[in-house]
């Protein structure tokens, strides 16, 4: 292998090393989105739960306000707000409910219609309580079957929240985990990788170039010397290398050759003067 054909070998591993290293970036960050998405989500359902919590308990008090009021106007004022916090209540519920994947949370939809159920009490106790008045609404708003009611809705929040809250704790947990996973893949790759390819760089650089340069050096100093002797070595087969070393033998065939021309000439003007003298 010629050293051009090495030297672009080695481009071309740092290409492939650039290559997977680029990959594993932007698969890096596609899966970053998507765990950060889910991590999005997960916090999203928790302060949800924590909201819905707030306003069940938001419309529970404002009913209470309608049981408490002294007067006609303080029950029809509570009405009023006990039918803004029914209304508040039901749209958080519509949308929360449009927010959520298929199965994500088994608990939502009992939890739906109960508090869907709290919000449409909170509507029809404020329209009683403008008909009838207070003590009417807190007749049949206030009894013990609607307080127990409203204890097991809000134990189900709770539990959905603590799913939620788990949920959230598990993404969390998953964005650390793929954090430290991703950084030591790139660290493996880019490191493993580098180290393989300055070893390679080396070993072209010394094995291939300048050693067999250095001899090449030494050969020539040698014959240029008159150490025909020297021997050119046959290992090499192509390559610059190669050429270099077909190119000395050549040269120093040639100038073995002028050397023994130069001397049987020299041996010719002898012969001749001697003849000469004679």
């Amino acid at each position: 292998m010629t050293i051009k054909a090495k030297i672009f070998g080695l481009v071309g591993a740092f290409a492939v090393l650039a290559a997977a290293i680029t990959g594993l970036g932007l698969q890096t960050m596609s899966d970053y989105n998507r765990i950060i998405e889910t991590y999005r989500h997960a916090s999203d359902n928790a302060f949800r739960a924590e909201r819905l919590n707030h306003y069940v308990t938001a419309a529970a008090l404002e009913m209470r306000g309608i049981y408490m009021s002294r007067t006609p106007e303080d029950a029809l004022a509570a009405a009023a707000k006990a039918e803004q916090s029914g209304a508040v209540l039901k749209a958080f519920l519509d949308d929360w409910k449009r927010q959520l994947k298929p199965g994500e949370l088994p608990q939502f939809d009992a939890v739906y219609k109960n508090a869907g159920d709290v919000a449409s009490g909170s509507r029809f106790i404020a329209q009683y309580t403008r008909e009838h008045g207070a003590d009417a609404a807190y007749a049949i708003g206030n009894t013990p079957q609607h307080v127990a009611f409203r204890e097991r809705m809000q134990s189900d929040i709770a539990a959905m929240a603590a799913r939620t809250n788990a949920d959230q704790s598990t993404s969390q947990a998953a964005l650390t985990r793929f954090e430290q996973v991703r950084a030591g893949q790139f660290l493996g790759i880019a490191g493993v990788g580098i180290a393989l390819l300055l070893a390679a760089s080396l070993w072209i650089a010394i094995r291939a170039i300048a050693e067999p340069l250095s001899e090449v050096r030494r050969s020539m100093v040698k014959i240029s010397e008159g150490r025909y002797e020297t021997p050119i070595p046959e290992g090499h087969k192509d390559g610059e290398i190669a050429e270099l070393w077909g190119a000395l033998d050549i040269l120093k065939t040639h100038a073995i050759e002028a050397e023994r021309l130069s001397r049987e000439q020299l041996e010719a003007e002898h012969r001749t003067r001697e003849l000469v003298l004679d």
